[in-house]
């Protein structure tokens, strides 16, 4: 299909009215967040200079600790992709059944001896035992194909977040959207994320068309277009495979692009907004490509004015210094009222694409997920300051402290004075520049006079530490931003228990942002997996999973309503083994003691706390007593008849007959001390 010319695209006055009603919209939600978007663009700039634009040249003395911040707090919040696991929402699965063994043993004896009832029991007990089956496979199933969605991607998942977590710090608010690509679907929102070769036939297809352009004044034969279009051709042949991807997407989107309805009262949920929009630029070869769309001759402007001063996408082409006037801007509006998709050029009077339903079909409608750290409830202010914006005071009285320091020093640099006229310039450029152990004849002096009288050293004034301490300022910034000195690289003379004192109390801090951060990932991944469940089918799933895989083929909607992805909480950061080695020499002496708790549990805690890669289905199989079990039964199989156990050394104790109920020194795990697994555990 040829290119739509802008210029000759006759819009019906209802259509062009609607789309120039939202464009409308969007203008003035520009002008009203321009403020925010200002500030945010300022923030990140002060993160990256460690002063603010005002403090001038870049000759300055600058201490950037806003810079240390940012990079060590998004370390600690988003360390690694956190865990998913899924989780069975409470249901009362059993009509007849109190879920109590005593119950299924009477159940089972009547059952036998032909008990309608009981068999009505035993019914019960079948389906609902196999329903919780069936959920949790499917569960199993989603989490393996989440772990796979997040690591597949490119850009990594990782690297979406890190850069939602950086953005959050810097700028107040992070931004991460939830995407679904299905075979060769090229959108602009997913277009940063795909990784296989569906925008490049998209690229090859608008060459070819662009080559049958009736209007061409280049011979094809001879275009660089031509010549294009035949290697990429080449290019693609010789592959034996095409890589076209399905499965989700998340894309990091810049906090000054997305620009929501002006109703909105919180980012987190867009509580009481109409419409989402984003702003992307797009060069008008790019539009071709997407929209099929020529704007040659259309009127459309592209001024970076259009942005409000909050952000500019250059052109990579383009010449630098020059004028930045070849990109169009492009916004794409989720509108819930109308539960539809609008796509719109700035300055187009029609929709570049037809409306259409959400790609993905979401509770919420809005498939962009706001990250908020910093939240205060504000009657007219809907984005929160940023910690770079916090900390902005005492970074900048760090600075001038510092600065004012090396100008004084530099005032107070050797200087002499001389009675004018005394010295010529030839003598005065002799003292300023002369060699080693040169001998320098002065004319403006007599001969026999005291040259203390000719040259004297200008007074100076000494430098008073307490004028420019900044200990105070770096302790505003420790109570303000719930840091201590470590997080800035320094130490102090504390004692080891200030210290782990004073790491508690950061740690203490910090669990707000912890949470926030959890909260929005179980959002995220809550909403994935009810997406996954409605938009893959039973052959990528077993592609993905395995052929074990249980997917449910009908009443998806029901499953999704039964199962919801969760994170393990602070399965994102990075871990406290200490404290959590601290609670389980706590907990692991007790969980012993009580009857039913499974080895296989309290060994997963006790791995974990060591090394979260190690894979403990592969270590443990149903039914097989402990290694050192094994090793005593080995050693009576082999060992003579009649000999003592109390003589077989500290071990032979557990073949000696004890009580019934009596414990044993052996551990259920094998080895007499389950907690000598840890690292520094006193024994139990």
């Amino acid at each position: 299909m040829a290119f739509r010319k802008a210029y000759e695209v006759e819009t019906p006055e209802a259509r062009k009215a609607l789309c120039e009603a939202f464009q409308a919209d969007i203008r003035n939600a520009k002008k009203i967040w321009a403020k925010d978007f200002k500030r945010m663009t300022e923030d990140m700039e002060i993160a990256r200079r460690g002063a603010a634009k005002n403090w001038g040249s870049s000759n300055k003395y600058r201490v950037n600790i806003t810079q240390r911040y940012v990079r060590q707090k998004a370390a600690a919040l988003y360390a690694k992709n956190p865990r998913a696991v899924s989780k069975r929402r409470q249901r009362m699965e059993f009509q007849f059944w109190d879920g109590s063994d005593q119950q299924m043993i009477e159940v089972l004896q009547n059952a036998e001896m032909g008990d309608p009832v009981a068999m009505m029991f035993l019914q019960d007990m079948m389906q609902g035992q196999q329903r919780k089956a069936m959920l949790d496979k499917v569960g199993k199933t989603l989490e393996i194909c989440m772990d796979y969605f997040t690591r597949e991607q490119e850009p990594k998942f990782k690297h979406q977040m890190k850069r939602g977590v950086y953005s959050v710090i810097q700028t107040g608010v992070g931004y991460i959207k939830l995407g679904f690509q299905r075979d060769m679907e090229l959108t602009p929102e997913n277009a940063r994320v795909l990784a296989d070769h569906a925008k490049r036939l998209r690229h090859i297809e608008t060459l070819m068309e662009e080559l049958k352009d009736e209007d061409a004044e280049v011979d094809p034969e001879q275009s660089k277009e031509a010549e294009e279009l035949r290697n990429a051709i080449t290019a693609l042949q010789s592959n034996e495979q095409i890589i076209v991807r399905e499965g989700l997407t998340f894309d990091y989107a810049s906090p000054t692009s997305i620009i929501p309805d002006p109703a909105c009262t919180s980012i987190l949920s867009w509580m009481d907004a109409d419409w989402l929009a984003e702003e992307i630029f797009m060069t008008p070869d790019d539009i071709k490509e997407y929209f099929n769309l020529d704007l040659k001759h259309s009127g459309v402007e592209y001024h970076s004015y259009k942005t409000s001063g909050a952000e500019y996408k250059r052109n990579p082409n383009s010449d630098y210094k020059g004028k930045r006037d070849d990109l169009a801007c492009v916004w794409v509006m989720q509108h819930k009222p109308s539960g539809m998709v609008y796509t719109m050029i700035d300055g187009f009077d029609d929709f570049a694409e037809e409306p259409e339903k959400p790609q993905i079909e979401l509770e919420r409608f809005f498939n962009i997920y706001g990250l908020i750290l910093n939240e205060m409830e504000h009657h007219d202010e809907l984005f929160p300051e940023s910690d770079v914006r916090i900390m902005l005071p005492q970074q900048m009285e760090i600075n001038r402290s510092r600065e004012a320091v090396r100008q004084h020093r530099m005032a107070n640099r050797p200087g002499y004075i001389t009675p004018h006229g005394l010295l010529s310039d030839e003598d005065k450029a002799l003292l300023t520049n002369h060699a080693e152990n040169e001998v320098i004849s002065l004319q403006g002096v007599d001969p026999g006079r005291d040259l203390r009288t000719v040259l004297q050293e200008i007074p100076k004034q000494g430098i008073d530490p307490n004028l420019y301490e900044t200990g105070g300022v770096m302790n505003d910034i420790f109570l303000s931003m719930g840091a201590q000195e470590a997080t800035f690289g320094g130490t102090s003379n504390a004692t080891a228990t200030e210290a782990a004192i004073a790491e508690s109390s950061r740690a203490g801090a910090t669990e707000a942002e912890t949470d926030a951060l959890n909260d929005f990932l179980s959002n995220l991944f809550q909403d994935a997996g009810k997406v996954l469940l409605m938009e893959l089918d039973v052959e990528t799933v077993k592609e993905i999973a395995g052929p074990g895989a249980v997917w449910p083929t009908l009443s998806r909607a029901e499953i999704a309503k039964e199962l919801m992805l969760d994170i393990v909480a602070g399965s994102n950061g990075r871990p406290n083994r200490a404290q959590k080695q601290n609670a389980l020499q706590q907990l692991v002496p007790i969980m012993l003691q009580i009857p039913g708790v499974t080895p296989g549990w309290v060994a997963k805690q006790l791995i974990e706390v060591l090394d979260e890669g190690i894979d403990l289905e592969e270590a443990l199989a149903a039914g097989l007593p402990s290694i050192q079990a094994m090793n005593q039964n080995l050693q009576q199989t082999t060992s003579q008849p009649g000999n003592d156990p109390n003589n077989q050394g500290a071990e032979g104790a557990n073949n000696a007959p004890r009580p019934p109920g009596q414990p044993g020194t052996a551990a259920p795990m094998g080895g007499n001390n389950i907690m000598a697994f840890m690292p520094g555990a006193s024994s139990v």
